[in-house]
């Protein structure tokens, strides 16, 4: 009988080129400060908790009315805050800088086959 190595009787995997680069990539990745969900969560809380303190002061006599209408605009005016500050912060978000280019070879060709002005 053969003795071969099973599948289960590997000690490490076979590293493949994609896992390689998945984790290459992990590591270059800096944490970035994300816009988009802080304006979501700061604007939700501000003008959720600014609804809660509106509808308590809504001149209703009954306290079950001023919890209920409390809670309304708390949700209501907290869903309009979160849409917002999540606008707010896609539209204050940094896109990428453009990969930095170097000089252009004056004889060199560009990608699509024309020769840069002012070329030989």
């Amino acid at each position: 009988m053969i003795h071969g190595t099973r599948s289960t009787d590997r000690r490490k995997p076979i590293p493949s080129p994609l896992a390689a680069g998945k984790e290459a990539r992990q590591r270059a990745v800096r944490h970035r400060f994300d816009h988009v969900a802080t304006g979501f969560w700061l604007g939700g809380l501000v003008l959720g908790t600014a609804g809660c303190v509106l509808g308590g002061w809504l001149p209703y006599h009954h306290p079950v009315a001023r919890v209920i209408s409390g809670l309304w605009w708390g949700i209501y005016l907290g869903c309009f805050g979160a849409s917002i500050g999540a606008l707010v912060g896609l539209v204050t978000k940094r896109s990428p800088a453009p990969p930095a280019r170097g000089p252009v070879d004056p004889g060199k060709q560009l990608g699509c086959g024309l020769r840069p002005r002012g070329g030989v």
